[in-house]
């Protein structure tokens, strides 16, 4: 436990248990289950990280009734030791079951570093800022790794030999016929002379063939080579013809060749897809950037004003790269913000007029129709793409709720920059949340 979540917290003298060693066990233990409950449930995620940098968040929130709960179930006596509802030991049993479900799951790994990447410029308790910066730095170095190796393009792919057992095939066989020797014997005797002599019987026959003997030179010798060849010809023409040849079957084995080389070929293609899918990502990001046009908004970013071209980059973004991307796509999108004229003074806005806008511009229809996709009616603790995907809830717009929904203070302001990435980073959250929803992950197992 010396490197726990909780001890620093308790070092920091940000949690109080007396001094006792078995309370800090129990809060490791609620801390485990909720690790547990997260493991079971990764969708919970980007609540539970919502809530865990919040030092305001509300005693009613959901995610801080389930905490409690845990608690209770292994301290059930807590409340004699803290005054009042003790929300930082809450936030930092969160946060420690945060950091255990990352360590099995990079999906809570994306909504929790997302989220603080978000938050954590925003967080007023100094006396915490060192603990969360090394958690979020762990984590989202974990996640690189992954996402890195993802976007890695191979010096060299390896592919597999084809492998293919021919099957056993039977030789042709061949059914010989003979020949009729009588009639030869007799068609040759009438192509010799006019009669033959049958020594059984003792008397000659007439042979009906050769009229002429071969005294006749000329004669007999034209005739004799004209039936002789007839004879011969018609003998062989009539052997040949009952000559058998049963050929071997050959298209169940070429079916079976067709399909082992279909299936190689297709293998192959899919390992060089895989292999160089980061290449063609980075090479898409390239375009993407240089053409400086939105498939969004069907234009120029440049056409569109300073804080709207912002978000339509970050929807863009989040549409081109998969779930575990790089750090380093993040920092392609401010170096493309940049580039939008205006940026260069600043711009700052707050974040409450910045969500207005997200959910009242035209243009800006395919973010918020993404965001109600991947995040619910605002209801306890959400990100800001619940308030602008369900623009028309009782929530969404009452000032004074804004920052119970959001943990964002009202008037925090942010610039063009840091309101595309906080954009891009909670589409990524919450895509990470729908994955990991128990829905999506039954309808894949399906």
């Amino acid at each position: 436990m010396d490197d726990s979540v909780l001890l620093r917290f308790l070092n920091n003298g940000l949690i109080n248990v007396g001094g006792e060693d078995t309370k800090l066990e129990k809060l490791s233990q609620a801390a485990q289950d909720l690790a547990n409950a997260l493991k079971k449930t990764p969708s919970k995620a980007l609540r539970f990280s919502l809530i865990a940098f919040d030092p305001e968040a509300p005693e009613s929130d959901p995610v801080v009734v389930e905490a409690l709960a845990a608690l209770q179930a292994r301290w059930t006596t807590y409340r004699n030791t803290f005054s009042s509802t003790p929300i930082a030991v809450i936030r930092a049993i969160l946060l420690d079951a945060l950091m255990t479900a990352a360590g099995d799951d990079d999906r809570v790994g994306v909504c929790f570093v997302a989220s603080a990447r978000n938050a954590l410029p925003l967080l007023r308790a100094d006396n915490e800022r060192g603990i969360w910066v090394d958690v979020v730095a762990r984590i989202e170095a974990q996640v690189d790794i992954r996402a890195e190796a993802e976007w890695t393009t191979p010096a060299s792919i390896s592919v597999a030999p084809m492998s293919y057992v021919p099957p056993q095939i039977e030789a042709p066989s061949v059914t010989a016929a003979t020949t009729e020797r009588t009639k030869l014997e007799q068609r040759m005797r009438a192509a010799a002379g006019p009669q033959t002599h049958d020594p059984q019987r003792g008397q000659n026959f007439a042979t009906g063939g050769n009229q002429h003997w071969p005294q006749q030179n000329q004669h007999w010798v034209h005739e004799f080579g004209r039936l002789s060849a007839d004879a011969i010809a018609d003998t062989l023409d009539a052997v040949v013809a009952e000559i058998e040849i049963t050929q071997p079957d050959l298209a169940a084995p070429f079916n079976q060749l067709a399909k082992s080389v279909s299936t190689y070929v297709d293998d192959t293609l899919k390992a060089v897809s895989v292999a160089t899918a980061g290449l063609q990502r980075r090479t898409n990001l390239l375009w993407w950037k240089e053409a400086f046009f939105s498939t969004s908004a069907r234009k120029s970013y440049r056409e569109l004003p300073v804080t709207v071209a912002a978000a339509h980059m970050a929807l863009d973004l989040f549409n081109e790269v998969p779930l575990f991307s790089p750090a380093s796509v993040t920092a392609l999108l401010s170096e493309a913000v940049l580039r939008l004229p205006g940026t260069e003074h600043g711009n700052d806005r707050s974040i409450r007029d910045l969500v207005a806008e997200a959910q009242d511009e035209a243009s800006l229809a395919p973010l918020r129709s993404e965001a109600a996709n991947l995040v619910g009616a605002p209801e306890g603790r959400g990100p800001l793409l619940a308030l602008i995907g369900h623009s028309d809830h009782a929530k969404a717009r009452a000032e004074e709720a804004f920052q119970i929904v959001t943990g964002v203070p009202a008037d925090a302001r942010l610039n063009p920059v840091a309101w595309a990435t906080w954009i891009f980073r909670e589409l990524q959250a919450s895509k990470a949340a729908s994955d990991a929803s128990p829905q999506k992950r039954r309808a894949k197992k399906s």
